[in-house]
Order: C-alpha cells, then structure tokens, then sequence
C-alpha cells in the first residue's frame, strides 16, 4: 500500500513537472523541469525493480543530454522578444485536441498490449542481460541510427549557431 502511495507521488511529480515544461517561459527553467521529470520516471524504474534502467536514465537523459540542451539554449542564447508576434495563435487549442487524442491512444495501446503479453505478474520486466542482447542484436541498427542523428542534431545546431554568431 505504501509503494502505491510513493508511486503515485512520484507519478504526480512526474505529471507536475511536464506541466511546469510546458507553461515555463525561460528555456533554461523548462530544461530543469525536464530534468525533474526524468528524475522522477527515474524514481519509477527503481520503484518496478529496473535498477539499470533507472541508472542509464539519469546518467544518459538527465546528465549528459540535458547538459547538452542547456549548453546549446546558452549558445543560441534565445529570448521571446526576439520572435515577434505567434504566427499561428489557434496552435494551441488543435495541439491540445490532438495531444489528447494521442495520449488516450496510446493509454489503450499499452493497456491492450501489457493484456496481451503478460500472462503473469504485470511488473514482470526484462532482464539485463536480455536487454543486452536484444539491443546489440535484434535492434542494433536502430540503436546506431539514433546516435547517428542525435549526432548529425548537434553538429547542425553548433553550425547553425556559428552562423547566427556571426552574421550578428
């Protein structure tokens, strides 16, 4: 009863701090409630048992990324003024429409899959040693993909800013 408790505190903190994402208007403010949120789904993984997971999610996402997206908010050194006036002000009301469409998709989606494959105990998750192998087998080409975009992103935003810097 307790664990469900500290879960659902968790959860809520988790849901808060996307919220703070969100309405924030400093982009270094929205990069901390991002790494509050990541912390928190952190928290989760230790909850359900997935200590590495938990481990990788705090090292990878909350250290090194989001130093990286403080460094290049720095770097680029944005401020709203600088935008002018929304160009599109009804953004706001279809993205919150489909948001929510998305989300109870993907709510089902999950429901109907954990149904489907969990014939036990829905906390049942995989081992380290058969993440491994999956991500070094089954999915390695779409774990290196991924670095190589997360790779080709920050070569642009560092060109892109070089630019900027110094056409000002």
């Amino acid at each position: 009863m307790l664990l469900k408790a500290i879960f659902a505190l968790v959860a809520l903190g988790a849901i808060a701090g996307a919220i703070g994402m969100l309405v924030s208007t400093n982009p270094v403010h929205s990069a901390l409630f991002l790494v509050w949120v990541l912390f928190c789904v952190a928290a989760i993984y230790l909850m359900l048992g997935a200590e590495f997971l938990a481990i990788i999610q705090i090292i990878v996402y909350a250290g090194a990324i989001m130093v990286l997206f403080l460094f290049i908010i720095m770097l680029l050194n944005l401020r709203r003024d600088e935008f002018g006036p929304d160009p599109m002000p009804n953004q706001w009301t279809w993205g919150l429409i489909f948001s929510s469409l998305l989300a109870i998709a993907l709510v089902s989606a999950t429901g109907a899959a954990t149904a489907l494959r969990f014939s036990g105990d829905p906390l049942t998750l995989i081992s380290i040693p058969d993440l491994a192998r999956l991500l070094f087998t089954k999915y390695l080409i779409a774990f290196e993909l991924a670095s190589v975009i997360l790779l080709i992103a920050m070569v642009g935003v560092i060109v892109l800013a070089k630019r900027m810097k110094e056409g000002a």
